[in-house]
């Protein structure tokens, strides 16, 4: 096989991956966001802090999926199982019978230390208190931990053979359990929003449940069998876990800023006229109750391009990237994270900019109904916005810390990424007396552009397995061509009349359509191809599966 018939397998096979990712990603997302919209309409954002101590509750279980699913674990699991397996399949699935075994066992014991501490806290705290609930819910949602994130290895299992279709529609099992729970079941016992968050709790016990037993028929495909031999698999484990902490800071660095500004919207949460009583009442709260609610609202917004660009691409590649380091086929390790970079910022910079563009209307189209008030959603709209700054470093991140990990350099995207932390702690802390939660959307969106603008720049300086220059120009021409959709997406915005629901979709249509046609033009007048090599692979794709079919109807009618 020729050079660049190799070239042209592997982009397509890193596209196939990135579309059914993206399509799974992109039915979770859409799930995702109409069950945020019916909640937002039964239990709005700032009465009682009531939804703010749900979406807590929920972040703790919600960090950790990602941690073992999206993050970590999964990353440092895939590359010694996929090396395990071309050589022994029996050893691979005691690998992961051992591997299922010692996270359940760490995670129950970390559940149990949690069970105490709520209990501690809905002891002490009166009934009234916001500390009070969200123990309570908490309590609830932590054994949800252990089932998805043992559900998480045996997705990462299944993607390593091949199989993406089912770990990219496992989120969308909880997506439709709560939209049956906000929808049916809660408001059929009750009317109180503190009950129904206790009955959504127990929606996602049952979607939790659902996704981890769902796996096994497809593992049974595969000639599944549970091997509890540790001495076997020792090694293997050992070099699993040896990486896993200090991966922490560098892959889930995003997820760990989102959830320290959740938690200092909750501290620094009250009536803006009474004084913070664990700050010696010497200064009022910054922000008003709803800010934790506000900050969950608007982040799935943005996490619509993290996940269909920023995941699907990392994802995709990661698998080949690995292929390559195992060979030691530089020259195609760089050829093709160069491309998923640029792929990725072709799509990652418009998006953001639309994001800004578009955040009221998104806002009133989507949440403002029901218990949704209108400061709600401006208020959601704000976060929207700052979010928006940061899409193509959310997007950019899953990328190249995979790339320093296939290699084998987990310090530096830890220590990069502890900095990141950090910067988002300092920042979100200064920024509230001044923005309020606005100022923590801001935060988290300067802490990621800086840790991913440093550690692509190490990454050219060390390794120089990339086509830096390339992608340089990628951003350039992307960044240009997003200017021109700026401006006639700004002036359609400004133009048209209307501040009804109808009037939103009229808008976000329009505004959208036209925005990447005028993108997709202007692009590919300044030299652009990534989007051309996308479209030409998928239309040929296409036309050989028509010529195949008449192929085949052909035969069988001879026949």
């Amino acid at each position: 096989m020729s050079v660049s018939d190799s070239r042209q397998r592997r982009r397509k096979s890193m596209l196939r991956g990135t579309l059914i990712v993206g399509i799974g990603t992109l039915l979770s997302r859409l799930l995702g966001m109409l069950r945020d919209v019916a909640t937002a309409a039964a239990l709005g954002m700032s009465v009682g802090g009531i939804m703010d101590s749900f979406v807590l509750a929920f972040r703790l279980p919600d960090i950790a999926r990602r941690l073992f699913g999206d993050g970590t674990l999964s990353i440092s699991f895939i590359p010694v199982f996929s090396k395990v397996w071309q050589h022994d399949q029996k050893k691979a699935w005691s690998l992961l019978s051992v591997m299922l075994t010692l996270v359940f066992l760490f995670l129950t014991g970390f559940v149990v230390i949690g069970e105490i501490l709520c209990g501690i806290g809905f002891t002490i705290f009166l009934p009234d208190s916001k500390v009070y609930l969200t123990s309570h819910l908490l309590a609830l949602l932590l054994p949800y931990l252990i089932l998805i994130c043992m559900a998480a290895i045996t997705s990462a299992t299944l993607q390593t053979l091949g199989h993406f279709s089912l770990s990219a529609l496992i989120p969308s099992i909880l997506n439709i359990i709560w939209l049956l729970g906000i929808l049916l079941i809660a408001p059929f016992f009750t009317e109180d929003p503190a009950t129904q968050c206790y009955l959504l709790t127990l929606c996602i016990l049952i979607a939790g449940i659902i996704q981890f037993f769902i796996h096994f028929p497809f593992l049974r495909v595969y000639h599944f069998r549970f091997d509890l031999n540790f001495a076997k698999v020792r090694e293997e484990i050992r070099q699993i876990f040896r990486g896993f902490f200090p991966q922490l800071f560098g892959l889930m660095s995003m997820q760990l800023n989102i959830l320290f500004a959740s938690g200092i919207a909750w501290l620094f949460t009250g009536s803006q006229e009474a004084m913070i009583p664990w700050l010696g009442r010497l200064v009022s709260f910054p922000m008003r109750s709803g800010a934790v609610s506000a900050i969950y609202y608007s982040e799935r917004l943005y996490e619509f391009p993290q996940g269909l660009i920023g995941l699907a691409i990392a994802t995709a590649i990661y698998p080949l990237l690995s292929q390559h380091a195992a060979k030691k086929n530089y020259v195609a390790f760089g050829e093709d994270l160069s491309l998923g970079l640029r792929i990725q910022f072709v799509f990652s910079i418009p998006a953001g900019v639309g994001l800004m563009l578009m955040s009221e209307k998104l806002s009133h189209l989507l949440f403002q109904r029901g218990a949704f008030t209108p400061d709600d959603m401006a208020r959601t709209a704000d976060l929207i916005f700052w979010f928006g700054t940061g899409v193509w470093a959310f997007c950019s991140l899953p990328i190249v810390i995979r790339a320093f990990y296939v290699l084998g350099d987990i310090k530096i995207p830890f220590r990069v990424g502890l900095l990141s932390c950090i910067l988002n702690i300092v920042l979100g802390l200064f920024l509230i007396w001044f923005m309020e939660e606005q100022g923590l959307a801001l935060s988290a969106s300067v802490a990621a552009g800086s840790q991913a603008l440093i550690l692509f720049l190490i990454f050219v300086m060390k390794y120089r397995h990339i086509d830096w220059q390339s992608i340089l120009f990628g951003i350039l021409r992307s960044c240009f061509a997003t200017f021109a959709m700026a401006l006639i997406v700004a002036v359609i915005m400004k133009t048209l009349p209307g501040e009804s629901s109808a009037d939103d979709v009229i808008h976000l249509l329009l505004g959208g359509l036209v925005g990447i046609f005028v993108f997709g033009v202007v692009y590919r007048f300044v030299g652009g191809r990534e989007l051309g090599t996308i479209l030409r692979m998928f239309i040929k794709k296409r036309i050989n599966q028509n010529v195949n079919q008449k192929t085949n109807h052909k035969r069988r009618k001879r026949k």
